[in-house]
């Protein structure tokens, strides 16, 4: 092959897998904006949204910039793109050489395969030997035009720095770093990178950073996919690869510098600082350096095409033997979990019965005057075992009761989500809530009636006190002989009412409250993110299934002598709001929030933490192998973007005028209709 061949070979792109064909596809059609005889294309104005990074949002000339590169993807010179052309170009920025490829095929008219020998001048101006070169012939290949712009590349980064340090000290002001590496890599301006930028400062010592590190830097944020595949290869190195806890695996700076060959020392030692959050870090862990990719991603994201940030992880589907078995996994740990939320909260419930049992209009029956004052008479009276009754069969019953919510949740949530985007939506989740709630009240009904009916005997034992005919404590056994199998199901409407709503409100909040307050998914959650992401979604769903709480007591309890007695489920409603109002169907509603909120809150964070520890066996999804190679398929659709941006900083480092260069050697390329 000559070296004209050659050269000619590179500028054709390769042929994309068919999953990313599949993602340049749906971007295409989220994004073309106008139709030819029923058939989507992009204008310029569309095809610059769909490339664009979202850092071109805070750039001079914003997104459209890009739409420069319009005439490059269109190669039938129609004004407008086609899905094959747009999916064409995107194959072409994939190129390790698309940073230089793109500003050659802008010059390049006609899609040829030399350039102007006088536009390359002008790109490499700054280089007097490329200059001299140039100046007497009339054509350039591709492969020279490819190495001028890599020598380019670098006088910018020296003259950069160079125009910072006007006093020829060899550092720059830390307050000048942002801007400077700004021009060279994509940065959010409020993103993780740019917010521990001024450590490295404080690294060299003081309020400037030297030139070697200012190189590092530029280096390492310049090629974010450099930085993951030199994890891969210390993960590699040091057998981390099925490590059971993989966001802590700790790496050690100098066994990181020594286990890869591409990053330089400095680099690994900003790497390091960045991931950490402190300068001279010895030691950083695998969450730390996948948050600095994580920020490199975000920053490259583009403005238009969503589906490239939120990569779903594919998991390979489970036989049903093995779906099975994970199935009774989640089971068992939901009981674990679920048993120690209820044994934490079990005081709040059983104030919260007493409450609600309290019968306003009754003389006499006004026992306590809230729920503080309920509390320090139980201990008083019946002492602080008295807080606990009815606490074993509440044990019994709360495992099967919460794992199966937890557990049917999961499997719902799981057959919901989408396939293609690893999404749910909101009302899916609603409705994975919902079922989990109905499907617990086969346990949640038998356990409640039992609990509550046990919760009330203090009471009833309190003023039998003196009386002719002793009553005696009745034992949950008993409790279960008097009601039978149908009497266990007594209330069982009004507890569906209740527990449907309460799981379908509580799940859903639960889920956006960790995306959206506690950002999972940008980092691992700790065990106080958990914790409070499932008590702030306790309080609106507790508090607004308290009415039906209310009607689901009162029927489940045995009416005393002189209270009004209940028939069923409207009836008790109808009965409650005639004789106590419409705020009797709050009671307990202070008492219950503070009871779910926390119960909530510790079973789903002991949950969570759970799976973490004892992994199902054989699932390795969350190994840092995988975890690279997910950041692998991001990175190499990112870096379509990087190569989109690098271009444009060469294409307006040299004066380019978007749409013709300045020279009049230079032919004008239409990018409009």
């Amino acid at each position: 092959m000559t070296p004209h061949e050659s050269a000619t070979a590179l500028l054709e792109p390769a042929a994309l897998p068919a999953g990313d064909i599949t993602r340049y596809s749906e971007i295409f059609d989220t994004c073309a904006d106008t139709t030819l005889e029923g058939t989507p294309y992009m204008t310029p104005v569309a095809f610059a949204r769909a490339i664009a990074p979202a850092s071109a949002e805070h750039a001079p000339g914003g997104p459209s910039l890009y739409a420069s590169f319009f005439g490059v993807a269109d190669s039938e010179a129609r004004g407008v793109l086609s899905k094959a052309e747009f999916v064409r170009f995107q194959a072409m920025l994939r190129q390790n050489g698309a940073a230089a490829l793109l500003p050659f095929r802008v010059i390049a008219h006609d899609h040829a395969d030399s350039v102007d020998a006088h536009a390359l001048a002008a790109l490499a101006k700054a280089d007097d030997a490329a200059t001299n070169y140039l100046k007497d012939r009339p054509q350039a290949s591709y492969a020279e035009f490819a190495q001028l712009m890599d020598s380019t590349h670098a006088d910018r980064i020296r003259h950069a720095f160079s125009g910072a340090d006007p006093q020829g000290s060899g550092c720059m002001p830390a307050t000048s770093l942002h801007a400077v590496v700004s021009e060279f890599a994509s940065l959010d301006p409020s993103g993780l990178i740019s917010q521990r930028l001024p450590l490295l400062a404080r690294s060299e010592g003081g309020a400037a950073v030297g030139y070697p590190l200012f190189l590092a830097l530029v280096s390492l944020l310049s090629d974010p996919a450099k930085i993951r595949r030199a994890t891969e290869e210390v993960v590699q190195a040091q057998g981390l690869k099925s490590a059971t806890h993989p966001d802590a695996v700790e790496l050690s700076q100098a066994a990181f510098a020594a286990a890869t060959s591409l990053l330089s020392p400095l680099e690994v030692d900003v790497l390091f600082t960045l991931a950490v959050g402190h300068d001279s870090a010895p030691v950083a862990t695998l969450a730390g350096i996948n948050a600095v990719l994580d920020a490199c991603h975000k920053s490259l994201s583009p403005t238009a095409a969503p589906s490239l940030h939120d990569v779903p992880v594919i998991k390979p589907a489970r036989s049903v033997l093995r779906e099975a078995a994970f199935q009774a996994y989640n089971f068992a740990i939901g009981a674990v979990a679920g048993g120690i939320g209820a044994a934490v909260v079990y005081p709040i419930d059983l104030v919260k019965t007493r409450m609600q049992n309290q019968r306003s209009a009754v003389v006499g029956e006004m026992l306590y005057k809230n729920s503080i004052d309920c509390f320090r008479k139980v201990v008083r009276n019946e002492g602080i075992l008295g807080l606990y009754r009815g606490l074993g069969p509440q044990l019994v019953g709360v495992a099967p009761e919460k794992a199966i919510k937890l557990t049917v949740n999961d499997f719902m949530r799981s057959r919901l989500t989408s396939k293609d985007t690893g999404k749910i939506a909101f009302i899916s989740e609603v409705i994975a809530g919902g079922t989990a709630g109905a499907c617990q009240v086969i346990f949640t009904n038998p356990l409640e009636i039992v609990k509550i009916r046990l919760q009330i005997q203090g009471e009833i034992l309190k003023e039998a006190v003196g009386a002719t005919a002793p009553i005696v404590r009745r034992s949950a056994l008993t409790i279960v002989k008097e009601l039978g199998l149908l009497g266990l199901y007594k209330g069982a409407s009004a507890c569906l009412l209740r527990d449907i709503p309460f799981s379908a409100i509580y799940f859903s909040c639960y889920s956006h409250i960790k995306k959206d307050i506690f950002h999972e998914g940008e980092r691992r959650l700790g065990m106080l993110d958990l914790l409070l992401a499932g008590a702030l979604a306790g309080m609106p769903a507790a508090y607004l299934a308290t009415p039906a709480d209310v009607i689901k007591t009162r029927l489940q309890v045995v009416a005393k002598k002189g209270e009004t007695v209940y028939t069923g489920l409207f009836d008790a409603a109808r009965k409650i709001y005639k004789e106590e109002g419409f705020k009797a169907f709050f009671k307990g509603g202070p008492a219950r929030v503070l009871r779910s909120s926390p119960q909530f809150g510790t079973t789903l964070m002991f949950y969570e933490l759970i799976h973490r520890m004892v992994p199902f066996p054989g699932d390795e999804h969350g190994s840092p192998a995988d975890r690279i190679r997910q950041q692998s398929r991001e990175l190499s659709s990112q870096a379509t973007l990087f190569h989109a941006e690098h271009a444009l900083r060469i294409l307006h480092n040299a004066n380019y005028k978007f749409g013709s260069f300045s020279q009049q050697t230079a032919k004008p390329q239409s990018t409009s209709q």
